[in-house]
Formats: C-alpha cells, structure tokens, sequence
C-alpha cells in the first residue's frame, strides 16, 4: 500500500509538470522573467494523457520497458567513486546505490543491505530476472552475513550466472559477474522487489 501511495505521489508531481503551459519558466532560466508566467493553466487537469505519462500499475511497472529505465538510469552512475555511507550521487555505498536508484521510480527500499535483505519476495537463483536485487556476504560477515547488494542487469542462458550493477569498495559503480571468484562463494540470495 505504502508503494501504491508513492508511485501515485509521483504519477501527481509528473502529471503537474506537464501541465505546465509552454512559457513556463524552466529552472534553469533567469528568474527575472517570473512575473510573465501564466498560472491560470497551471493546474489545469488533461483528462486523455498519452499512454507513457499515464500512472503506471504494480502490475505494470515490473514491465520489461520499466525494468529497462531502471537499468538505464543505474547505469548512468558507473564510474562514480564509492562512498562509504553515501546514498547521493556525489558518492554511493552499496545499499545506498540501490536505494537511491529504485527511489527515482517510486520504490523504497532500506538503508541498509540487510534491511533491504528483508523486503520484497524472496527469488530462487534460477528465477533471478534484471531488476531484481542480489546479496552477497560482506568481507567482515560470515558466508551467509549479508553485506553486499546489487540490482541484476542480465541473466545467463544457464539460468544461474547473471551480470549485477552495484558499488564496490574498489572500483565504484560497476558491473560484475556472479562466476568472479569473490562474488561467487559469497552469494547469499535475492529479492525482487518490483513486482
């Protein structure tokens, strides 16, 4: 229900963005002009909006175009340095990553990898589909401790290996593959939380 409030939440502050007139002024412009806005049409309501700014349904937002968006968007952050605690893009740690990633499409998941560990439905390693998030034991933890989390960007024909985008103490946003030796005896398990 808190997910469902969210994304309509969300769904509003878009749909009042593109109600917006054309001489609007965009953040980016000198605030000189303000004055000349029309607010007259600011709020008013288009009942017939175009399919792709139409409130998505739990249903459809574990679609293969939101899964893709979301891959996308996560992607957009490789590179970035790894940032013990970080949950912005000026740096992210692991569950901060994920976190902040799946923030942006109406999603809330817990600060921590453990906390995020207990949300959504648990998946089998042979189900795991792009988008659902996997968890591994942290260098500190025991084998079975989560401490590392990522969002699976494709899955192997044997339908156990998979490719992950996550943030890693060592080389920031970046993606990996479950077969690396230090990723695969720490897998812990996975979670889909877009459902």
């Amino acid at each position: 229900m808190k997910h469902l409030i969210t994304r309509l939440l969300t769904g509003v502050i878009m749909l009042s963005a593109f109600a917006m007139p054309l001489n609007a002024v965009s953040p980016l412009e000198s605030t000189q002009h303000i004055a000349s806005v029309d607010v007259t049409s600011v709020n008013r309501w288009t009942p017939e909006l175009p399919a792709e700014f139409r409130l998505k349904t739990v249903e459809e937002d574990a679609s293969p175009a939101f899964v893709e968006d979301l891959l996308d968007y996560a992607r957009s952050f490789k590179g970035l340095r790894y940032r013990r605690g970080g949950k912005t893009p000026k740096g992210f740690d692991c569950s901060g990553f994920t976190g902040y990633v799946f923030r942006q499409f109406g999603l809330s998941l817990g600060a921590s990898s453990r906390d995020q560990y207990r949300q959504g439905e648990s998946i089998e390693r042979e189900s795991l589909q792009p988008g659902d998030l996997v968890f591994f034991s942290g260098r500190r933890g025991g084998t079975k401790s989560v401490g590392h989390v990522g969002i699976v960007t494709r899955v192997g024909d044997d339908g156990k290996s998979f490719h992950f985008i996550h943030s890693a103490c060592s080389s920031g946003i970046t993606e990996s593959h479950s077969s690396e030796p230090y990723y695969s005896r720490r897998y812990v398990g996975a979670r889909r939380v877009a459902d």
